[in-house]
């Protein structure tokens, strides 16, 4: 066993993120579809209305969180191996996740189907509380012929599955070692590596600018048909005309991780393999991830795309057509592996940077890699970058989604959540590109995975889970509404409620009409909690994580400075945008009294009181 002690926010009990934050989504191509996948919200439209522009609110956040502990503060004594386990001895609910190959399962049956077969692994404090396969490896000729039956391959635990991005993660892990061993800096130009990066004006451009997908550039050229050889290839990708300053703007960029893979070949004098197997997958016992895997395990291997302009089903090679140009090997893209090899990947980062008594990384390393970085550029509600990793992804992490929850998605359909809050893993690697790309929705079944285990954990309080619940269905407003008699003293609305919707584009508001619902005026209010403190929504809206917190929320009734008086109807409106949610909002106990906890003019354990709500869209147990 570990002698780590386990950090304020990785215990169940205390688990808890910050509340309210708003702004712009970045936009990124829909061809682009790791990590900006069809479906996955990354190409959102401006925050729903002004309320989410402006602000509702804020409790003073910083990158990461702001006033709370950082759960990727991994110092002290941690080396937890990944092993076998049951759900329940690390808290999770077995009885839901037993939900899941319902929810793989119909992924598969949609039509069209989301990806052909995957293989599912849940991993907490270490132990693998959960693995499911289903689906087929292998099953297509092509987009329109199936293979003889005879011919598919099921797919196992043990498939190994191209990761497609996931793979600019090692690039990433390479990168912040030699930093480490002092060969480079993240304040380094990329040119002063890579001479010929520097050519159209990208000579300020850095090694941070490329991890965290702020350096410019575009997301993507086509190296494999516009240029004849490797040598060739690599020159187009390094002096590529930028389409914006450095720091600037965020853009998903293939190219600035090509680079980083030639940075990572210049200063080590490797070939990226060579180097990621050597200072990454062999220290970690990671036996079965590798780049170009060889022919013997080509049974093993899923297929991906059939490829109609070379007439090739793609399997045992790499699927990006410029990995596959640039000999397999590239910073973006090339790496296969299995789920359990991924697991030990993802569980390195929870021990702060080692397993197994290898040291990949330094415990500060870590925690500067799953810090966001790019915040001002994106704005609230927009893209979340670490050095490498991904943070704080609703349209894959959802019911998992915190500023501290990070890793990264491929296009092939693969991908890998970790929630430092619980030292919860949760891989999903698929192959929804075969046979064709066109197929492609697997952030609808990733979402549906990480909140079915965000359900298993429990992160929504007992204390509300037998409350009105809405929130969780897209494209949805749902209005809970009671009318009371107020004689204009002063009154105040309080709720016990949790929260946890989509930053910016998922709100819940709390208002008050005093002439029969033709207007209705937004309530500023306050929630304390035991755990988490204090935040204020001074525009009476709530987005974000919500802290994974219980709140104790109180609205003064008022109107333009004076206490609302005559009946008013007050209502919660919880309204989501048509892509991407989190856990929804749960209410549990709901008063009106007078200011200070004094007389009730309503309470919802008297059952007059709670009958006299009018809920549309909102259900309760």
């Amino acid at each position: 066993m570990s002698g780590h002690t386990p950090h304020p926010l990785t215990r169940r009990a205390a688990v808890a993120g910050t509340a309210i934050t708003f702004g712009v989504g970045a936009a990124i191509p829909a061809a682009l579809a790791d990590p900006a996948e069809k479906g996955s919200g990354r190409d959102k439209p401006t925050p729903r209305n002004d309320r989410a522009k402006k602000g509702a609110g804020t409790d003073g956040q910083g990158a990461n969180g702001g006033d709370l502990p950082d759960p990727w503060d991994r110092s002290g004594p941690n080396d937890r191996p990944v092993r076998e386990g049951n759900p329940r001895s690390v808290g999770l609910d077995p009885d839901v996740l037993d939900q899941l190959p319902g929810i793989i399962r119909a992924g598969l049956g949609n039509d069209p189907p989301r990806f052909s077969g995957t293989s599912l692994l849940v991993a907490s404090q270490g132990r693998i509380a959960y693995e499911h396969a289903d689906g087929y490896a292998l099953r297509w000729k092509n987009p329109t012929e199936q293979l003889p039956e005879d011919q598919w391959v099921p797919a196992r635990q043990d498939t190994i599955y191209d990761l497609a991005s996931i793979s600019k993660l090692f690039t990433a892990t390479a990168v912040m070692q030699l930093v480490e061993r002092g060969q480079l800096s993240l304040e380094d130009t990329v040119a002063s590596h890579l001479p010929r990066f520097g050519e159209n004006g990208k000579e300020q451009v850095t090694i941070q600018h490329l991890l965290t997908h702020v350096g410019g550039l575009p997301p993507f050229i086509n190296l494999r048909q516009a240029y004849p050889d490797v040598p060739s290839r690599i020159d187009a990708a390094l002096t590529v005309k930028p389409t914006a300053a450095p720091g600037t703007k965020y853009v998903y960029s293939d190219l600035g991780l090509i680079a980083l893979g030639q940075v990572v070949e210049v200063i080590s004098g490797q070939s990226l393999d060579v180097f990621v197997q050597e200072n990454i997958t062999a220290p970690l016992g990671m036996t079965e991830t590798m780049y170009n895997p060889p022919a013997e395990l080509l049974d093993r291997i899923a297929a991906t795309e059939y490829m109609t302009v070379t007439g090739e089903l793609v399997r045992g090679h790499v699927h990006d057509e410029n990995a596959y140009s640039l000999g397999g090997v590239a910073g973006h893209a090339g790496v296969f592996s299995t789920a359990r090899d991924l697991a030990v990947f993802a569980q390195m980062f929870l021990n702060g940077g080692t397993y197994g008594g290898a040291r990949v990384l330094q415990t500060s390393t870590v925690q500067d890699m799953f810090t966001d970085r790019i915040a001002e550029v994106t704005g609230a509600g927009g893209a979340r970058r670490g050095l490498g990793p991904e943070l704080a992804a609703w349209y894959y992490h959802a019911g998992l989604t915190s500023p501290y929850s990070g890793a990264h998605t491929g296009f092939t359909g693969t991908s890998l959540v970790i929630d430092p809050l619980t030292d919860t893993i949760v891989i999903m690697l698929a192959n929804s590109v075969h046979p064709t790309r066109e197929w492609s929705t697997t952030s609808v079944t990733r979402r549906e995975v990480s909140t079915c285990v965000a359900h298993a954990l429990g992160i929504v309080p007992k204390k509300v889970r037998d409350g009105w619940h809405a929130g969780n269905q897209d494209a949805a407003t749902a209005t809970l509404e009671v009318a009371v008699d107020l004689d204009g003293s002063a009154t105040e609305l309080t709720a016990e409620l949790f929260y946890h919707l989509e930053e910016a584009y998922d709100l819940l508001t709390v208002e008050a009409s005093a002439d029969d619902g033709s207007t209705w005026t937004p309530l500023a209010g306050t929630l304390t909690s035991k755990d988490s403190g204090t935040i204020g929504a001074p525009t009476g809206s709530l987005t974000g994580w919500g802290r994974r917190a219980r709140w104790d929320a109180t609205f003064p009734l008022v109107a333009g400075g004076s206490p609302l008086t005559g009946e008013v109807q007050l209502r919660l409106a919880a309204a989501t945008d048509g892509l991407t949610r989190g856990l929804g909002v749960w209410v549990g106990r709901i008063q009106v009294r007078a200011a200070g906890g004094g007389k009730k003019l309503l309470d919802t354990q008297r059952g007059r009181d709670r009958d006299a709500f009018v809920a549309d869209g909102w259900v309760k147990k």
